[in-house]
């Protein structure tokens, strides 16, 4: 099949016998159409290969990669995996900035759960952009981190038992910037079936934080051949989570010690941004894994630029083969209520 990429380069190659103004033409007439055939294939996939069957899959194995401390999302995100009815949380990695402490958050948090058996790695500090860590300065505040040792097991090891365990059945949920999963997969010859990563802007403006705080690691997972199902930041800020959402998580646990952890958090996190609420980018991440009907996908090549102006805006173009997807909707309403209930579950220990 004609692509407009090599249709564009067959014009380019023999425009020796025609007047440029009809190689421009022939080359515009072909990104049309070749455009229009890809947008209206995208337009009805319901769901990406890689996630036909983890709605219907009691264990789908997952992986966290996650930078918990900061935003209270990805708290939740680790509390939504615990109450899902069909992922198991295989390994909890951290990356970005004190790594160290970000582990102690997530032990301290499993083990309120009931879930010290979860492996947990502490994983890359630095950026591969070398550009600085983003740190509010709250991180660990309102964590009992009295009892959890400092960690001793490196991220890329659970990613290997994960990946040794698991094969080619493991999802990694990256949740926060992709340095992590960069290190660890693209030497690694057993690869995971996917990574779902909270990450990109498919829309006109910012680069997003997780990507923009690691375009060289992003740039470069776009390259390794590992299928990729992105939830842009675009599409996260269509779901709102607000005090009505603490509310309902107070009265179906209202003596759990989760329920003030979250709402301490919650409010730190609001506080610190000068907002009433924020929007549940991480649990959405992985709500796709679970749920992946309740998404709208777009099948695309993806490149992200590591260096430069640019550097972190994500740049895409409708594809109709290929390892890259993003999620251009959601059902906002159904995708609330779904968080709301894991993370629910998650905490009935």
């Amino acid at each position: 099949m004609l692509t407009y990429e090599s249709i564009s380069i067959l014009a380019t190659r023999f425009d020796g016998g025609f007047p440029l103004v009809l190689v421009v033409q022939r080359q515009e007439q072909a990104r049309r159409i070749s455009r229009t055939a890809w947008e209206k294939r995208a337009l009805i996939m319901s769901t990406p290969p890689p996630l036909t069957n983890t709605e219907d899959a009691s264990q789908t194995p997952v992986l966290l990669d996650t930078d918990i401390g900061s935003n209270v999302d990805d708290l939740l995100a680790l509390l939504f995996i615990l109450g899902s009815q069909n992922l198991k949380l295989v390994g909890v990695t951290t990356v970005y900035g004190h790594t160290h402490l970000r582990a102690r958050i997530a032990a301290a948090t499993l083990s309120i759960a009931g879930r010290d058996d979860v492996p947990i790695g502490f994983g890359s500090a630095e950026p591969r952009s070398g550009r600085d860590v983003f740190w509010t300065g709250h991180e660990g505040e309102g964590f009992d981190l009295s009892q959890v040792e400092d960690p001793e097991t490196t991220a890329a090891a659970v990613y290997a038992d994960a990946l040794r365990a698991h094969g080619s059945t493991l999802v990694v949920a990256a949740i926060g910037p992709l340095t992590n999963a960069v290190e660890a997969l693209e030497g690694c010859k057993v690869k995971p079936r996917c990574v779902v990563a909270m990450a990109g802007q498919f829309e006109e403006g910012r680069p997003d934080h997780n990507v923009f705080s690691d375009a060289v690691a992003a740039a470069r997972f776009m390259e390794l051949g590992i299928p990729i199902i992105c939830i842009g930041i675009e599409l996260c800020r269509q779901v709102p989570y607000a005090a009505s959402d603490l509310d309902t998580i107070q009265r179906a646990r209202p003596e759990h010690p989760l329920t003030a952890l979250i709402v301490e958090q919650s409010q730190t996190w609001w506080h610190h941004h000068g907002l009433e609420q924020s929007n549940p980018c991480d649990p959405l991440t992985l709500l796709a894994v679970s749920h992946p009907e309740v998404f709208e996908f777009r099948q695309a090549k993806i490149q992200i630029p590591a260096y430069g102006s640019q550097a972190g805006k994500t740049r895409w173009v409708p594809s109709d083969y290929g390892h890259q997807w993003f999620a251009t909707g959601v059902q906002v309403q159904r995708a609330q209520s779904l968080i709301l209930d894991s993370v629910i579950r998650g905490m009935r220990s």
